[in-house]
C-alpha cells in the first residue's frame, strides 16, 4: 500500500492567526514558488485536451471574479518512496460570498491523457513534468536558474518542482475544464507535526482498520468510535486502504478521499479556535517549511483578513467522486462528470442528498 499524505487546502488561512505581523509574513515569503519558472513541452502541454475535453462544458462555466480554485498536490517523497507520484490531489473551490468551501478528493487512479497522449494515472502527472524538467535540464544546463526549493529534508532545483506542479495544474484544469488559480505543493511531514502541534483531533473512526507494512514501518491499529488521535495515528486513518484480515476489509481510495476530508474538517476546527500565539508561530513554521505556492504573500494575508473566523466546518462541503474502478484506472462517464461539474462550480451549497 503506497502511503497517502493527508495535506491541507486552507492551511494559509486557518493558520496565520497573527494577521498583518511582519514576522507572519516573512514565514509566508518563504513559502512562494514562481510556476513560470518551469520547463514545459508546450506542443505536448496542448496536446493532452481531446476535442471531446474541449466540448465538455463549454458552456457550463462562468467567470465569477470573487471565486477561485486551489488545487493542492500531496507528494510522497519518503524514504521508502523515492519516486514523484502525489498520492492526494485536492480541489477546492472557495467562495467568499457566502464563506463556504467545496472539496473534491481525485483518485489518484483517475485516468487522464498523459504528454504522449496515452492514459495515464492522474498521480504520474507530476512525475512526468519533474522528469522533462530534468532531462532537458542535462542537456541544456542553462536552463536553470540556480533557485531551490526545500520541502521538508529535501532540496530540488526549483524548475524541477513547478514543471511538475504546472503539469499537474494544466492536466487537471484542461479534465475539469476549469481554471485553477493557486496550486499548493505539500510535503508528506506536514499532516503528523500539525496534528500534534494542536494536541491531536478528534474523530469518530467508523470502523477497526489493521494494517502492517514492515519494509515502510507502518503499523496501523484502529478502533471504532470517537476518540483523539494523535498524528501518526491521523496520518494511518488518512492513509490506511488494505487491511491484514483480506479484501473483504479493504477499503477503497473514494473512501479514503472522504477520511481525508474527515480530518481535513477536524483540524479546521481545532486550528480555528486555537488562540495560543507561541503555538501559532510553531504551526507557521510547519507550514512553510513544507509548502510551495504559487499564492503571492500579500494576497495569502489579505485573505486571511478577508475569511478568518468566517468559515467554520458547516460551510465546508464534501463532494464525493463518481467514478468507477475499471482496471488499471478510475474512469468516470460524461454524465457523472458534468454532474459533479454542476455541483462543484455553482455558487450555492451543493445538494448532496440528490
Amino acid at each position: 500500500m503506497r502511503i497517502n499524505r493527508l495535506h491541507i487546502v486552507l492551511l494559509f488561512v486557518l493558520l496565520l492567526i497573527a494577521t498583518g505581523c511582519y514576522a507572519v509574513y516573512k514565514h509566508v515569503s518563504s513559502t512562494t514558488i514562481d510556476l513560470d519558472n518551469s520547463i514545459l513541452d508546450r506542443d505536448m502541454l496542448d496536446s493532452i485536451r481531446s476535442q471531446e475535453e474541449n466540448e465538455r462544458f463549454e458552456d457550463a462555466i462562468e467567470e465569477v471574479e470573487e471565486d477561485f480554485y486551489m488545487l493542492v498536490i500531496g507528494l510522497d517523497h519518503s524514504d521508502s518512496h523515492s519516486g514523484m507520484n502525489t498520492d492526494t490531489l485536492l480541489l477546492a473551490h472557495v467562495i467568499p460570498q457566502s464563506n463556504s468551501i467545496k472539496l473534491l478528493s481525485i483518485p489518484r487512479d483517475l485516468r487522464v491523457t498523459n504528454l504522449r497522449g496515452t492514459d495515464a494515472k492522474v498521480n504520474s502527472m507530476f512525475a512526468s513534468g519533474y522528469q522533462y524538467a530534468v532531462r532537458e535540464a542535462r542537456d541544456h544546463p542553462e536552463l536553470l536558474s540556480g533557485k531551490k526549493v526545500k520541502l521538508g529534508q529535501f532540496t530540488f532545483a526549483e524548475e524541477y518542482i513547478s514543471s511538475g506542479m504546472v503539469t499537474t495544474r494544466e492536466t487537471i484544469e484542461r479534465y475539469f475544464n476549469i481554471d485553477i488559480d493557486y496550486t499548493f505543493l505539500v510535503s508528506f511531514e506536514t499532516l503528523t507535526s500539525l496534528v500534534d502541534a494542536v494536541d491531536g483531533i478528534e474523530i469518530d473512526v467508523e470502523r477497526r482498520m489493521e494494517y502492517d507494512a514492515p519494509s515502510e514501518n507502518m503499523y496501523i491499529r484502529l478502533y471504532p468510535g470517537l476518540q483523539v488521535l494523535d498524528g501518526e495515528q491521523a496520518l494511518q486513518y488518512a492513509r490506511f486502504r488494505k487491511d491484514n484480515r483480506g479484501e473483504a476489509y479493504h477499503s477503497n481510495d473514494f473512501e479514503r478521499g472522504l477520511r481525508q476530508q474527515q480530518v481535513i474538517t477536524a483540524l479546521v476546527h481545532k486550528l480555528t479556535s486555537w488562540n495560543s500565539l507561541p503555538k501559532t508561530f510553531e504551526i507557521v513554521d510547519i507550514v512553510t517549511s513544507n509548502l510551495k505556492t504559487d499564492m503571492a504573500p500579500g494576497t495569502m494575508l489579505s485573505m486571511v483578513k478577508a475569511l478568518y473566523g468566517k468559515i467554520n466546518t458547516d460551510h465546508i462541503y464534501s463532494l464525493p467522486f463518481p467514478g468507477q474502478w475499471q482496471s488499471p484506472f478510475v474512469v468516470v462517464d460524461d454524465e457523472s462528470l458534468e454532474e459533479l461539474m454542476e455541483q462543484l462550480i455553482s455558487m450555492d451549497p451543493p445538494d448532496l442528498a440528490s
